[in-house]
């Protein structure tokens, strides 16, 4: 039953994990970073432990739990050498203590209490000892380290990990470590990795593009359907009887059902039904889809979800997108929210009424997709592709585009069905995968290899964790740059070979961003 080690770029905190590990030394100062690592964190130290902490007979101090919160991440406070770094080994018993209080926290909270709502339990961990920590230098033999330890944990306690990063120079190393290693992904058949590596190969060329459905969020906590229209007609005090009843029919009527009784027992209307449906699904964290498929560089991403945690988890991860439809400006690369936010209740499409209304208020959105299906490849993930709007946005790219030749996209399904692929034909391919566990496994497999950056190879910190071919490169390059002088780098030669070498690192700096604020929503 080893566990599985997972690589994203996010912010550990806002990361709907078991446990996780927040660096810090032991002396706990006013007004260091560890102060927000969690909610009310000076608040919730115990102080036997910390005794125990600051004179370093253990070198993790769990902060105590909040009664009014109790299906938050445990924070473990995990201190770096006091008295600096000679080895980096030093850095293990620091890190193995984190797993070994980490599984027995999150062993003794059960499934009732877990966070990351999966088969099992979900552990991370930073890039750590690389902000104060005397790592900063050697940052790729770090994560060298850090990797091994995951890898030795999950195998040992057969949790998952997830190796949450924040540079995405950090990111691009770990992703080339992992697919020149041995496997990484064994839980994976031939066919699957086969499959995988194919659609890394699609999304290094920023052509593969997300479309999301409810799926994604379920590990963070958000509801199924089944979950939220049973959650509104209790609200709307439908009787149990007719709660079953509704099972029966048609999903867009059970949600207009829904409406029309809670506007009947309240007096609310649309627009207050629109809240009451965005307070259910507005979860505070991400869990391990989001986050991976941020980190895909394609311009596009569309989602049916009203959730922002694929925005999070974009930011998070240094990869900001903008929203569509919203303030026009902004990032470059877009996310298409199809059926509405959390952040304008009123946006959003549920009930039949609201699907018949949507080409009349939104054929541009429709318009996008269209497009995006005739020049790239989606990938489908928590999305059965069921919904009655694709269906037509799909009917009218087939007449206009009868003859593609080739599947315009990959649907990521649990179980077989051969009904499905049989209406779908050859427009879509289908990935079936057992679990939804296994679905986020294959697509770490597809963002590791889709990560084609090398913009670690000049920066600082990564040298002596090169192969030696690499480095080889590495230092070629370093001796040209040296041997042009700063006078001749005026033309517009220069600016174009510059271009390119920043592109690998040379002269760059991860983009300035406080991480000490805690993430929105979550104080």
């Amino acid at each position: 039953m080893t566990g599985h080690v997972f690589v994203i770029q996010g912010d550990i905190r806002r990361f709907a994990c078991d446990a996780y590990l927040y660096a810090t030394d032991r002396d706990l100062r006013d007004g260091g970073g560890w102060m927000q690592s969690a909610p009310d964190a000076p608040g919730r130290l115990d102080p036997l432990l910390r005794a125990g902490f600051k004179a370093e007979k253990r070198f993790t101090l769990p902060l105590t739990d909040r009664p009014d919160r109790p299906h938050e991440p445990a924070t473990i406070l995990t201190a770096v050498p006091y008295h600096g770094v000679a080895d980096l080994e030093e850095f293990v018993p620091r890190l193995r203590e984190f797993f070994a209080v980490a599984f027995t926290i999150s062993k003794q909270r059960g499934a009732t209490a877990a966070v990351s709502n999966r088969e099992r339990p979900l552990l991370a961990v930073p890039l750590f000892g690389v902000g104060g920590g005397g790592a900063g230098d050697v940052r790729g033999r770090m994560f060298r380290i850090v990797y091994r330890e995951a890898l030795a944990a999950a195998a040992h306690y057969g949790v998952d990990v997830a190796i949450v990063l924040r540079d995405p120079r950090d990111y691009a190393l770990a992703q080339m470590i992992r697919r020149e290693g041995r496997d990484a992904w064994p839980e994976l058949t031939p066919e699957l990795h086969a499959s995988a590596r194919e659609l890394g190969e699609i999304a290094a060329g920023s052509r593969l593009v997300p479309f999301m459905g409810a799926g994604i969020s379920l590990s963070a906590g958000a509801p199924d359907w089944k979950s939220l229209i049973n959650r509104l007609a209790v609200d709307a005090g439908v009787e149990p009887e007719i709660r079953r009843a509704l099972e029966k029919h048609d999903v867009l009527d059970q949600a207009a059902y829904v409406q029309f009784a809670l506007e009947r027992r309240t007096g609310t209307d649309k627009a207050a039904f629109g809240r009451i449906v965005a307070d259910a699904v507005n979860v505070r964290r991400y869990g391990i889809a989001p986050p991976l498929l941020a980190a895909l560089e394609a311009e596009q991403a569309i989602t049916l979800n009203y959730d922002r945690l694929f925005e999070w988890a974009a930011s998070d991860g240094q990869r900001p997108r903008r929203v569509i439809p919203g303030a026009p400006g902004g990032a470059e690369k877009w996310l298409l929210k199809l059926h509405g936010t959390v952040d304008d209740p009123a946006s959003i499409v549920l009930t039949r009424e609201d699907y018949l209304g949507f080409n009349a208020d939104r054929a541009a959105l429709s318009s996008l997709v269209k497009a995006t299906l005739m020049t790239r490849h989606l990938l489908f993930v928590g999305f059965g592709v069921t919904d009655p709007h694709f269906h037509e946005i799909v009917h009218d790219v087939r007449r206009a585009v009868p003859s593609k030749g080739q599947p315009f996209g990959t649907v990521l399904t649990l179980g077989h069905d051969p009904v499905k692929r049989g209406l779908w034909g050859d427009d879509l391919r289908f990935v079936e995968l057992d679990t939804p566990r296994l679905i986020d496994v294959f697509l770490d497999a597809v963002l590791a290899y889709g990560a084609s950056s090398h913009s670690y190879l000049l920066a600082k910190g990564y040298l002596s964790t090169l192969d030696p071919e690499d480095r080889v490169v590495a230092e070629a390059l370093g001796r040209m740059i040296d041997s042009i002088p700063e006078a001749d780098r005026r033309g517009t030669a220069w600016d174009a070979v510059s271009a390119g070498l920043r592109d690998l690192g040379w002269g760059a700096s991860a983009k300035k961003r406080s991480w000490n604020a805690l993430p929105k929503g979550l104080s």
